[in-house]
C-alpha cells in the first residue's frame, strides 16, 4: 500500500512541473559545453570553449586548448549519455502553453513558459526573453523539426532571465549562421548540430545522435541554476617571497635600461646589477644576505606545493595556448613547452578569491604584445604559473600572476608589464626596460604607490587636456604641481587635488615640462610622479611672405617663405593648382620652391604656398610673380672711322635686352669720359680733337644687361692723319746698352730722314719705325714729307742711364692663430727702395689648400686669385703699394704663406724679395647641450678652443633670467650645478634650456646662445 502511494505522489509532482515548465535535471551533462551520445565532435579554426567536450560513440578532433576535460568513450561520457537521455525525455513530456509561429525573432519579446512549434523553425534578428524579475523563470522551446538561425541573429535575456533556465528541444538539424548569439541548452534529437564562424553560445550544444561541427566559435557553460561555484585550489604560502618582485635562488639578476619595480629585487647566489634605486620601490639586494636566504627557502616550498598540486584540467595543445582562450578557476596542466600567443582571459566568475594555477612541464615563451587579462573579479595575487624550463616574456607583453620557474632562466623583454612576480629556483633573471608591480601582500605596499604614471600631453592651442595618475595605498589624496608649486582649481584648471588634472583652453602659458603629482596616504612615505610635459602645438602662421622674382631666362630662381607652427608642411601652387616636384621644379613641399633653367612657360603672377600644420586652420601666402629678363644682343655693329688730327670721331652701336649698359674700350682697356672723350658708357662714343694717341684698330664696346652673358662688338679702327710725332716705344729714359723703338705715324706715308747724336747708327733710317741700340743720350729727330695733312720735323730727347733697383715685399696676417671656418686677412706691402723707378713689378702669392679665397683689394694694380699674381707695373723710387687678401681658414691643409716680388730691373738686394708666414689655426666650438648624469659622457659643458682665450667670462641664466653660473676665466668645468646663491632642489639644476653669454675677452663680439641641460 505504501509503494502505490509513492507512485501516485511522484505522478502528481511530474504533472505539476510539466504544467509550469520545470527545468530538467541535466545531471553530468551540465558539465559539457559540447557532447554527442552517438556521433563525432569536430572543430575547425580556433574556438574558445569553457566546459567539457566529448562523445560516447565517436571521436573529438582538432580541438585546441579547452577550458574543460575531453571525454571520448569513457565512464564520464557514458554517464553523460544516460543523463542527456533523461533530460530529453523530461523536456519532451513538458506540456506547452504557447504556440508561436515558426519564425522567431524580428524584435519579438516572450515571457517565461513552454512554447511548442510544430514545424521547422528559423530565428531572425532579435528575440528577447523577459523573466519579468523572476530569476527562476524557465523558458522551454519544443521544436518539431529543424532549427536554424539567420546571420547575426541574437537571443537577449532581460529582467533576471538566465541562460541556465533556457532550453531548446529540437527534433532535427540545428544550424546556426555566422555571427549568431545563442543562449540556453540545445538538445538535438537524432540530428546534427552545426555552428559557424563568429557564433557565440552561452549554454550547451548536446545531441542524442548526430555529429557536432563547429568553426571558430565562443561557447561556455552558463552560470547559475546550481552550477558549481568555482574557487580553484588553495593558495601557496609565499611568506617572505611575497615582498620580492624579481628573485633567483641560484643565478644573477640583471637589468638593462630604465626598469620600474614595486617590490624587492635580489638573488641568493650571484649579483644583482643594473637596477636604479630611483626606480625601485623596495629593497635592492646587490649580494646575497639574510633576506635572500629566507626567500630562497620560502621559494623552494612554494615550488614544491605548486608542482605536487593535483590538476583539474589537462590543456592538450600547449602550442596553441592563448589565442583569446578563456579559463575559469582550476589547476591546469600542460605537458610540454608552451607558446603563448595573443590573449588569455582568466574569468573569476565573480569570485574575487578565485585561484588559478597553471602547471607547465616545459619552457614558456610568448609573442610580442601578448596579454593576460583578468575578468569578473580575478586578481593577480591569485594567479600562479609553475614552469619547468626557461621563461621568455616577449616585448610589450602584459603578464599577470606569480611566475615560479624551476631550473630555467627568466627573460622579461622591452616594455613588459608584469603585475605579479618573476621567481626562479635556478637560472639567470634578466630584464630590459620593464615595469613590475607585486600584488598586495607585502606590508610595505600599504603606503601610497603610483601604479600608472601620468604621460606627456601634446595638444593644439585652445583645446583641453588631462593628466591622470593611478595609485594604490590607504587614504589617498592628490596634489598636482608645476615643479614644486602647487596648482589650484580655478581659471582653466580643475581637478588639482584629484587623480585627474584637467586644463581647458590651453595656451603657451600652460606649456611646461615639470607637471607632477604628489600622492599622499595614511601611511608614509608619499609618492611623487615623474615630471611630464604639456606641449602646446601652435597654428601655422606665415611670418615672412614670398616676394616677386625677376630673373634671366635659363637661370635658377626660388621663392621662400618663413612660417611658424607645429608640424607644418608646405604646398606651393600656381593659383589653386598644386605644383608637383619634377622636371625643373623641386622643393614644392618645402619652405623654398626652386625652379631651374627658367623659361617663358614658368612666367606667372599667382605663385603661392599653403602652410598646413598639426593644428587648424591652414595659412595661405599672398600671390607673387615670376618675370623673365632677356640678355643683351648687338643688332648694329660700330664701323671704322678715318679723321684728321684735331677733328671729331664717333662710334655707335645698337642693341636689344633688359637693363642695358655700355662700356667702350680700346682692346681690353675701358675708356672713361674726360675732356676729349664723351659717351664712354653710352651707345655712342665721341672722341673730340682727335690726336695720334686716339688712333687704334681695336675700339669695341661691351653691352651688358640685367642678364648674362654680355655682348661685345667687333673691333673697329680709328685712323688719325697727323703731323709726324716721334714716340719712344719703351721709354724716353732707357738703360745703357738697351735698344729703343722710335716711331712716327702718318696717314699716307712719305719720306723719312732719321738723325741723332754722335755715334748714332741705324739700318732703318728710311722707315717710319726706327730700332737702335743706345749708347749715349741726345736728341733724335725725323723729317717727313707728306702727301696729306701736313709736313714737319719731330724730335724726342732720350736719356741713357745705368739701371738698377731694390724691391722688397712684407706679408703679415691679422691673426696668426685664426679660428677654423673663420676668415683671415693677409696684408702684403710692396716697396721700391730705389735708387730709380722700377718697371714690370709683380708679386706672386699663391694661397695654399689650407685656405679658401674670398676677396682682395689693392692700392694699385690687379690680383688674379687663380694664379696668385698681383700685377703692379711701374713703381717710382720710394713708392709702396699694398694688397689685402681675405680667405677662409679650412679645417686641414697647408697653411704656409710665401710672397715674392720681381721687376724688370736688376735687383741689388734679393734678401727682402721673399716674405714667409705660417699662421696656426685653432678650433672653437660651443655645443648645444650636455648631460651631467655621471656616465662619463658629456658630463660637463665643454667649449672647444676656450683655452685660447684666457681672459674669457662665461655667465649662465635660467629661463626666468636668474643667473645660475658665472666664472672668469671659464675652464670647461660646469656640470649642471648652481654655483651661485640661487638653489634649485639642491645644487643640481633641472632639465631644461639655459641661456649663456660668453665674452672671449679679446674685444670680439660677445657670443650668446642656448644650451640644453639633460639628465
Amino acid at each position: 500500500m505504501k509503494t502505490k502511494l509513492q507512485i501516485i505522489v511522484m505522478a502528481v509532482i511530474l504533472t505539476t512541473n510539466s504544467i509550469f515548465g520545470q527545468a530538467p535535471n541535466l545531471g553530468s551533462a551540465a558539465n559539457f559545453v559540447l557532447f554527442s551520445s552517438n556521433g563525432a565532435v569536430s572543430n575547425t579554426g580556433i574556438s574558445r570553449l569553457t566546459g567539457n567536450v566529448g562523445t560516447n560513440n565517436g571521436s573529438s578532433t582538432a580541438f585546441g586548448n579547452v577550458d574543460g576535460v575531453m571525454h571520448d568513450g569513457d565512464g564520464a561520457s557514458l554517464q553523460c549519455a544516460t543523463d542527456l537521455s533523461l533530460a530529453y525525455n523530461q523536456l519532451n513530456a513538458t506540456i506547452p502553453g504557447f504556440f508561436p509561429a515558426s519564425l522567431l525573432g524580428n524584435g519579438q519579446i516572450l515571457n517565461a513558459g513552454v512554447y511548442s512549434i510544430g514545424s521547422p523553425t528559423t530565428l531572425n534578428l532579435d528575440l528577447t526573453l523577459d523573466a519579468q524579475g523572476d530569476p527562476n523563470a524557465v523558458f522551454i522551446f519544443q521544436i518539431n523539426g529543424s532549427f536554424s538561425t539567420n546571420a547575426s541573429a541574437k537571443v537577449h535575456l532581460v529582467n533576471g532571465a538566465l541562460a541556465c533556465n533556457v532550453f531548446w528541444k529540437v527534433e532535427g538539424l540545428v544550424s546556426m549562421a555566422s555571427g549568431t548569439t545563442m543562449r540556453g541548452t540545445i538538445i538535438a534529437n537524432n540530428a546534427a548540430i552545426n555552428m559557424n564562424s563568429g557564433d557565440t553560445l552561452e549554454g550547451r550544444a548536446l545531441s542524442t545522435t548526430g555529429a557536432i561541427t563547429i568553426d571558430g566559435i565562443l561557447a561556455y557553460t552558463p552560470i547559475g541554476c546550481g552550477s558549481p561555484y568555482l574557487t580553484g585550489p588553495s593558495l601557496p604560502i609565499l611568506s617572505s617571497a611575497s615582498c620580492y618582485a624579481l628573485f633567483s635562488l641560484d643565478g644573477p639578476v640583471t637589468n638593462t635600461g630604465i626598469t620600474n619595480v614595486l617590490g624587492d629585487v635580489g638573488t641568493n647566489n650571484g649579483l644583482t646589477t643594473g637596477f636604479n634605486p630611483l626606480f625601485v620601490t623596495g629593497q635592492i639586494h646587490p649580494i646575497p644576505d639574510a633576506s635572500t636566504l629566507q626567500c630562497a627557502n620560502d621559494l623552494s616550498n612554494v615550488y614544491t606545493y605548486l608542482n605536487t598540486l593535483p590538476y583539474d584540467i589537462n590543456l592538450l595543445y600547449p602550442a596553441q595556448f592563448g589565442n583569446n582562450l578563456v579559463l575559469t578557476p582550476h589547476t591546469y596542466l600542460m605537458n610540454g613547452a608552451v607558446t603563448f600567443t595573443d590573449t588569455l582571459y582568466l574569468n573569476g566568475e565573480g569570485n574575487a578569491d578565485a585561484v588559478f594555477v597553471i602547471q607547465i612541464n616545459g619552457a614558456l615563451s610568448t609573442s610580442t604584445y601578448s596579454k593576460v587579462i583578468l575578468i569578473n573579479g580575478t586578481q593577480a595575487k591569485n594567479v600562479y604559473w609553475k614552469v619547468d624550463g626557461a621563461v621568455d616574456i616577449n616585448d610589450y607583453s602584459i603578464f599577470r600572476g606569480t611566475i615560479v620557474c624551476n631550473n630555467g632562466a627568466i627573460i622579461l623583454k622591452t616594455g613588459v608589464l608584469l603585475e605579479g612576480r618573476a621567481l626562479t629556483t635556478t637560472g639567470a633573471l634578466n630584464t630590459n626596460s620593464i615595469t613590475v608591480i607585486i600584488p598586495p601582500g607585502c606590508p610595505s605596499t600599504s603606503s601610497p604607490l603610483i601604479i600608472t604614471e601620468p604621460i606627456t600631453q601634446t595638444e593644439c592651442n585652445g583645446n583641453t587636456i588631462s593628466f591622470s595618475v593611478s595609485a594604490t595605498g590607504t587614504g589617498l589624496t592628490y596634489q598636482w604641481r608645476k615643479g614644486s608649486v602647487n596648482l589650484l582649481d580655478g581659471g582653466n584648471i580643475s581637478g588639482a587635488i584629484t587623480n585627474l588634472l584637467t586644463i581647458s583652453n590651453i595656451s603657451q602659458l600652460d606649456a611646461f615640462s615639470n607637471y607632477n603629482v604628489i600622492v599622499y596616504g595614511t601611511y608614509s612615505p608619499n609618492d611623487t610622479s615623474n615630471y611630464v610635459s604639456l606641449i602646446v602645438d601652435s597654428l601655422p602662421i606665415i611670418i615672412t611672405q614670398p616676394v616677386d622674382q625677376t630673373v634671366c631666362e635659363g637661370m635658377n630662381v626660388s621663392f621662400s617663405i618663413l612660417a611658424t607652427g607645429t608640424g607644418i608642411t608646405y604646398q606651393w601652387r600656381k593659383g589653386n593648382t598644386n605644383i608637383p616636384n619634377g622636371g625643373n621644379i623641386s622643393g614644392a613641399t618645402t619652405s623654398i620652391l626652386s625652379i631651374t633653367n627658367v623659361s617663358v612657360t614658368d612666367i606667372a603672377s599667382n605663385y603661392n604656398v599653403v602652410i598646413t600644420g598639426t593644428c587648424a586652420p591652414n595659412d595661405t601666402s599672398i600671390n607673387v610673380a615670376l618675370n623673365i629678363n632677356t640678355a643683351p644682343n648687338i643688332t648694329v655693329q660700330p664701323i671704322s672711322q678715318t679723321v684728321c688730327e684735331g677733328t671729331i670721331a664717333s662710334f655707335s652701336v645698337t642693341a636689344t635686352g633688359t637693363g642695358l649698359t655700355y662700356q667702350w674700350r680700346k682692346g681690353n682697356v675701358n675708356l672713361i669720359n674726360n675732356g676729349s672723350i664723351s659717351g664712354a658708357t653710352s651707345s655712342t662714343l665721341t672722341l673730340n680733337n682727335c690726336s695720334i694717341i686716339d688712333a687704334a684698330g681695336n675700339y669695341n664696346v661691351i653691352v651688358s644687361g640685367t642678364c648674362s652673358p654680355s655682348d661685345t662688338s667687333n673691333n673697329v679702327a680709328l685712323i688719325v692723319n697727323v703731323s709726324p710725332i716721334i714716340t719712344a716705344i719703351s721709354n724716353s729714359t732707357v738703360c745703357l746698352g738697351d735698344s729703343i723703338l722710335l716711331s712716327t705715324q702718318l696717314i699716307n706715308g712719305g719720306a723719312y730722314n732719321w738723325t741723332g747724336p754722335n755715334g748714332f747708327t741705324s739700318t732703318s733710317q728710311n722707315n717710319s719705325i726706327l730700332s737702335t741700340t743706345l749708347l749715349q743720350s741726345g736728341i733724335y729727330s725725323v723729317g717727313v714729307i707728306l702727301n696729306s695733312c701736313s709736313s714737319s720735323i719731330a724730335t724726342v730727347n732720350v736719356s741713357v742711364i745705368n739701371c738698377v733697383s731694390d724691391l722688397s715685399i712684407v706679408k703679415i696676417a691679422d691673426n696668426m692663430t685664426p679660428l677654423i671656418d673663420h676668415s683671415i686677412v693677409f696684408i702684403l706691402t710692396a716697396t721700391n727702395n730705389g735708387p730709380l723707378a722700377a718697371t714690370g713689378v709683380f708679386v706672386t702669392d699663391i694661397l695654399q689648400n689650407g685656405y679658401t679665397y674670398i676677396a682682395s683689394k689693392t692700392t694699385n694694380g690687379s690680383y688674379d686669385a687663380s694664379t696668385g699674381i698681383w700685377t703692379i707695373g711701374n713703381m717710382a723710387n720710394g713708392e709702396s703699394e699694398q694688397i689685402t687678401i681675405t680667405a677662409t681658414v679650412n679645417s686641414s691643409g697647408n697653411y704656409l704663406n710665401i710672397a715674392t716680388i720681381e721687376g724688370n730691373e736688376t735687383d741689388t738686394n734679393l734678401v727682402d724679395n721673399v716674405s714667409t708666414i705660417i699662421p696656426v689655426p685653432t678650433d672653437f666650438f660651443i655645443p648645444e647641450g650636455f648631460s651631467p648624469n655621471n656616465d662619463g659622457v658629456n658630463d660637463f659643458f665643454v667649449i672647444r678652443g676656450i683655452l685660447f682665450y684666457p681672459n674669457n667670462t662665461l655667465t649662465i641664466y635660467n629661463r626666468w633670467g636668474i643667473k645660475v653660473f658665472d666664472e672668469s676665466p671659464y675652464v670647461n668645468n660646469w656640470g649642471g650645478k648652481s654655483m651661485l646663491s640661487i638653489q634649485f632642489c639642491g645644487d643640481d639644476l633641472p632639465v631644461e634650456s639655459y641661456f649663456y653669454v660668453l665674452d672671449l675677452g679679446d674685444e670680439s663680439k660677445t657670443i650668446k646662445g642656448i644650451v640644453y641641460l639633460n639628465k
